[in-house]
């Protein structure tokens, strides 16, 4: 009974100790389960910073972000409303928004990444129509209404006037916001309005039909350009705000800084991957609630860009680039085929070596055959003699091939068979003659080696 209890007892302890190592197992199975699968499984926040509200940017940014939730079930679109670029630059930078939208001639942080271009923010200088200012050269003296200090058309300002050799002492700048601006040009508060806007854009279009105004040329562009990477010579069509009288009054050249979309450098890749396709491939959706959409391209990644792309951006870019393998078929066909002739020469070869190792071991095993049955038949002392000979003549020769690399082992191994056999006849006919001749001296080396090679 005692012993029973104690097989049992082992028993039990034989299978506990089986079962840990299993139930050990299953726990980090299921870790690693519930770390890729369960935690990351919920939607990923993407918030997107709109830029000023009512702005036109604000509408473009709202509907890509709407179309994106739309059309992915993994994310949650949320929005935020900013006073502009510094603070969408600011947001982006502590992680409280994911998207926003910049000038490209901003100020940026080096964890930033560019996912597309939105349209060109075009600088526009707009003065009373009977004024005597027709061009930047004539605005010494005048009061301007200039975008807000925090804004970075605020610093393009300068820059331009600047470019023109304008000194800002020379005038009166008046920092507001656009539709302030526009009342204030509206009311004559101020003589000039420079901001930065979408071409044809509505606020442009509607100060055009509220006061008699005209544009100004910025007829230094390409100079401005060749200065700042980020700026683009651009022309202002006649009577793109306006047909009678038409405003422009003529094609007006100015300059303009890309609107750009970008993200954190860090952010998911098949997310910012789904968004891009999102601006691609669903353009006529996004251009009903937004006219902008219509502006949006990919970067110029040929001719380098203000910012990184963004590597999910890139993977939607470049998904129709052929492969390595596709590019370059034709010369790894050509590297094929010679490859191909070089295996089948050098099988070739090889297979002849092989036959000619062959040819040579049939030669001497013939040869074999023929002391053999010379040495049967003998029944001379000197005739005998000079099949043995004969016979270690023949070892030297062959262990020499052999070193040579003449003959291979495998034939080798047959030969040294059939001599040991036909040694075998001589020393018995010898003994049947009553001779002990001994081992000729130069056959010893090769019995060694023919000995060890058996072995």
């Amino acid at each position: 009974m005692a012993k029973k209890q104690q097989k049992d007892t082992v028993n039990k302890r034989a299978m506990l100790g089986a079962l840990i190592p299993f139930a050990i197992s299953i726990a980090v199975l299921g870790a690693l389960y519930y770390n890729f699968f369960v935690k990351d499984a919920g939607p990923q926040q993407v918030r997107f910073a709109t830029g000023v509200s009512g702005s036109a940017t604000q509408e473009l940014i709202e509907a890509i972000g709407n179309q994106l939730q739309s059309n992915s079930e993994n994310v949650v679109v949320s929005f935020v409303s900013t006073s502009g670029t510094d603070e969408n630059i600011r947001l982006l930078e502590k992680g409280d928004v994911d998207v926003a939208a910049i000038p490209s001639d901003a100020i940026t942080r080096p964890n930033f990444s560019l996912i597309a271009s939105l349209y060109p923010d075009t600088y526009h200088f707009i003065v009373h129509a009977d004024s005597n200012i027709n061009s930047l050269h004539d605005l010494p003296g005048k009061r301007i209404a200039v975008p807000l200090e925090s804004s970075s058309a605020y610093r393009s300002f300068w820059y331009l006037i600047g470019q023109y050799g304008v000194s800002p002492e020379s005038v009166l700048a008046k920092p507001m916001t656009t539709a302030m601006a526009f009342e204030a040009i509206r009311t004559r508060k101020v003589d000039a309005v420079f901001y930065m806007r979408p071409p044809a854009n509505r606020r442009t279009r509607w100060i055009a039909e509220a006061a008699r105004v005209k544009i100004l040329p910025i007829d230094q562009a390409a100079a401005m350009a060749l200065r700042r990477d980020a700026l683009t010579p651009v022309t202002i069509p006649k009577g793109l705000y306006g047909g009678q009288p038409p405003i422009p009054a003529q094609a007006t050249p100015s300059v303009a800084a890309n609107r750009i979309l970008i993200t954190r450098s860090d952010f998911p890749e098949d997310i910012i991957r789904d968004l891009t396709a999102v601006m691609f491939e669903n353009r006529r959706d996004l251009v009903i609630n937004s006219r902008l959409a219509s502006f949006i391209r990919k970067p110029h990644t040929e001719t380098g860009t203000i910012l990184p792309v963004h590597p999910g951006a890139l993977s939607f870019y470049d998904r129709d680039q052929p492969t390595f393998l596709q590019e370059n078929a034709e010369p790894i066909g050509v590297l094929f085929s010679i490859f191909a002739v070089m295996v089948s020469g050098s099988m070739w070869l090889k297979r002849r070596w092989e036959e000619g190792q062959k040819g040579r071991i049939d030669v001497y095993n013939l040869e074999l055959v023929q002391i053999t049955e010379a040495a049967r038949a003998s029944n001379s002392i000197n005739d005998l003699s000079t099949q043995k000979e004969k016979l270690f003549d023949m070892l030297s020769n062959v262990v020499r091939d052999l070193d040579e690399d003449k003959i291979d082992g495998e034939g080798f191994h047959f030969f040294a068979f059939t001599w040991e056999a036909t040694f075998s006849v001589i020393s018995a006919k010898e003994n049947e003659l009553g001779l002990t001749n001994p081992v000729p001296a130069k056959a010893v080396v090769a019995l060694k080696k023919i000995k060890s090679r058996s072995a």
